[in-house]
């Protein structure tokens, strides 16, 4: 029977998640990511993590598949962050995968070529249309094993792990590709159970249980499962009430799911409690109990219509509640022992043998801060009572834990608590009435109350000399239309101050992969130089006096080369984007979704018009544009104040280059917000299957924010639109 690479160490995976990038938004940075590995670690008392990085190439993900390595995210921070990530996650107890894919590939990939894939064969099309690889001889040129090859070289080891999404090869496809990663020493992981059987460790529709549809939730073998419960997690959740599933949470934008509180819960009820009864072999399964092999004389049973969990004779889980030695291959003497009580009150526990000389044990309430509210729990007769909030996750030392360190927020990146993970403001320099409030969600934020200025300021890391971006999530109001100037301000050694500012957000957001999707945060971006010398650099989110609340999160510093044109109000050519979209954000169409537009790359003659039937190209000019693909019905993107400031009653032109595949799908429209949003024109672009040019002029409403926009008015759904070159000039 084949042991996978990693299967000894499978049921410690308990905590699985996914920080999702997609469509060049970078909603989840690397090294934003390296903070909440850390907060989840808090929260857990180290559990251990299995953080699956989906969209770590080009513009995030299913982008450029199948370029393994050499073509990183690099708005969400690019190789040197992706490594910085994995060697300091690995030290906060993460393994870390990457979402790969073997069966498809996009024409933008620098792998990409006819010989790769049959261009007649269509597969997956969202941002891109994609491409059956020819799997065989893929495998028999080599190829593929040296794109993994590269991305081994590349990549710090704590990446030690690969996801591969649609695998539908079998036999000796199969087989030869699992050798190729064993040999280069890659554990392995699927997107459905059945896919790379003899390697896969973890598969996501077995285990992300609302995901997906119920054709393929996992192996629903009895037998197999019996063989290989103690090395995978690739099983249909049958067995409920006795084996359970290691059910995944997600809070980082993927499928849209943002809730911290939905995610850490379910580690308790579910993730937890499935992974303690999978550190050793299956011996007997009867109906409704199941033994284990083993010196802690595990078993389960729901005899009694009640799920009860016991070791070395001892009652550890019953109905939901418990007292779970960690880890439980050493049930018997463990480091400590996980409580959780759903529906509150006190309960009685016997201690595990190996606690048998203890007189007192140290009880710590778990919160994303770490361990808390210690209390010292007197031991009687080899047992223990304890008194939990409903819901509440705890933790039990043998004895006193030692003091938990600083986590360096912002690790690795020019500001101290970017997210304001600490809960508190003692990273920043503040005045007015500023403080760290936590979301419904369950996010930090900065939170400006009504009454006075405010500033909130620190001093960057030492940055060399050059040019940046430093931005920020910003919402002006708790309604749209409430007005209060905030924004944000860079101050370099040479007594320059940059700024950008906001006083209204109107525009929703609708990118189901950013945390702050259903809200009206958008990102707002101020440029600066460090001048030749360096010195301090001061950052500051600011608000003028005003009744309106304002919250910022989620700072960031990059380098970045400024867009601008001579003259003009606002330029966008797309080149040097930090990341999203430019000047623009998405808009309603589709409401909160994975959008079907991003930020194009040239791949010449593939992404040009003409080679299989292509109809426009995707990039106009340069080496980026700004393409949409069959885009929901409805604002496809626009400005915002922050991008384009159009003042009332100033007239303006517009201009833009673009091309448009077809007739009656795409519209440019010219609008304002009062604060709900109403069109002032709308112009239906035309067939441009070569690039074309589109100029016009209007004056802004007295009343109300004027903003521009694409708009998509048709149902095709492959239709392109591209576009480029955007500029805005006073007239």
């Amino acid at each position: 029977m084949v042991r996978p690479l990693g299967a000894e160490e499978q049921h410690l995976r308990v905590v699985p998640h996914i920080p999702f990038n997609f469509a060049s938004q970078a909603t989840n940075p690397f090294l934003a990511t390296l903070d909440t590995v850390k907060r989840i670690a808090l929260a857990t008392d180290g559990l251990r993590q299995f953080t699956l990085l989906k969209g770590y190439q080009s513009e995030g993900h299913d982008s450029a598949h199948p370029d393994y390595g050499g073509n990183y995210n690099e708005r969400a921070g690019g190789l040197a962050d992706l490594n910085a990530l994995l060697r300091a996650g690995k030290k906060w107890n993460s393994d870390f995968a990457v979402h790969v894919n073997a069966t498809e590939s996009y024409p933008v990939a620098h792998a990409f070529s006819e010989q790769l894939v049959d261009k007649n064969d269509k597969q997956w099309d969202w941002l891109d249309q994609s491409y059956r690889i020819d799997a065989r001889r893929d495998l028999v040129s080599g190829d593929i094993a040296r794109r993994f090859a590269q991305l081994r070289e590349e990549t710090d080891p704590a990446l030690n792990t690969l996801y591969l999404d649609v695998f539908r090869e079998s036999g000796w496809n199969s087989d030869r590709l699992q050798r190729h990663l064993r040999d280069q020493g890659w554990q392995i992981t699927t997107e459905w159970g059945h896919g790379l059987e003899r390697s896969a460790l973890w598969s996501h529709w077995a285990n992300e249980t609302d995901y997906g549809p119920d054709t393929s939730r996992g192996i629903n073998s009895q037998l197999i499962r019996f063989l290989h419960h103690h090395q995978k997690d690739v099983f249909a959740d049958k067995w409920p009430t006795l084996l359970g599933c290691g059910r995944m949470g997600n809070f980082e934008g993927w499928v849209g799911k943002t809730d911290w509180h939905a995610f850490h819960t379910i580690i308790w009820t579910d993730a937890l409690p499935a992974k303690y009864l999978q550190a050793y072999p299956i011996t007997s399964w009867g109906a409704h109990e199941i033994t284990f092999e083993g010196p802690t004389r595990t078993s389960v049973s729901d005899a009694e219509g009640t799920r009860r969990i016991t070791t070395d004779g001892r009652l550890v889980y019953d109905g939901g509640t418990y007292l779970l030695p960690w880890e439980p291959r050493r049930a018997t003497d463990p480091d400590k022992l996980y409580h959780y009580n759903p529906r509150g009150g006190s309960t009685s526990w016997e201690l595990p043998r190996g606690w048998s000389a203890a007189r007192a044990v140290h009880l710590y309430r778990l919160t994303d801060q770490g361990r808390t509210e210690e209390t010292r729990i007197p031991v009687r007769d080899g047992r223990i009572t304890l008194t939990a909030r409903p819901g509440v996750a705890y933790v039990v030392h043998r004895t006193k834990a030692p003091a938990q360190g600083d986590p360096h927020w912002g690790e690795g990146t020019p500001v101290t608590d970017p997210g304001f993970h600490s809960g508190t403001l003692d990273g920043w320099r503040t005045t007015g009435p500023a403080s760290v409030q936590l979301s419904k969600p369950g996010d930090y934020e900065l939170v400006i109350g009504a009454g006075a200025a405010a500033t909130v300021a620190q001093k960057l890391a030492r940055l060399a000399p050059g040019s940046y971006t430093a931005s920020v999530q910003i919402e002006v109001g708790a309604e749209a239309g409430e007005r209060r100037r905030a924004g944000l301000e860079v101050r370099t050694t040479d007594g320059v101050t940059a700024t950008n500012w906001t006083d209204t957000s109107t525009a929703g957001n609708y990118v189901a992969a950013d945390r702050k999707s259903g809200t009206r945060f958008q990102r707002l971006f101020t440029h600066f130089t460090v001048p030749e010398g360096g010195g301090p650099v001061t950052l500051a989110l600011t608000a003028a006096a005003g009744r309106a609340r304002v919250r910022f999160d989620n700072v960031r510093v990059v380098p970045a080369r400024p867009t601008a044109k001579k003259g003009a109000l606002a330029y966008e050519d797309f080149e040097h984007v930090p990341q999203g979209w430019g000047v623009f954000v998405k808009g309603d169409a589709g409401g909160s979704t994975d959008p079907r537009t991003h930020i194009a790359q040239r791949h010449a003659p593939f992404t040009r018009r003409g080679w299989n039937g292509k109809a426009i190209d995707d990039v106009i000019d340069g080496g980026s544009s700004l393409k949409s693909r069959g885009e929901n019905t409805g604002l496809v993107y626009r400005t915002v104040p922050h991008t384009v400031r159009f003042a009332p009653g100033r007239r303006y032109r517009v201009t833009f280059r673009y091309a448009n595949e077809k007739a009656g799908q795409y519209a440019w429209v010219t609008a304002v917000d009062e604060p709900a949003p109403r069109e002032l024109s709308r112009h239906p672009l035309p067939v441009a299957t070569r690039p074309a040019t589109w100029t016009y002029e209007f004056t802004a409403p007295a009343n109300g924010t004027a903003w521009v926009g694409l708009r998509k008015v048709g149902d095709d759904g492959t239709a392109e639109c591209v576009l480029d070159t955007f500029e805005v000039r006073e007239v």
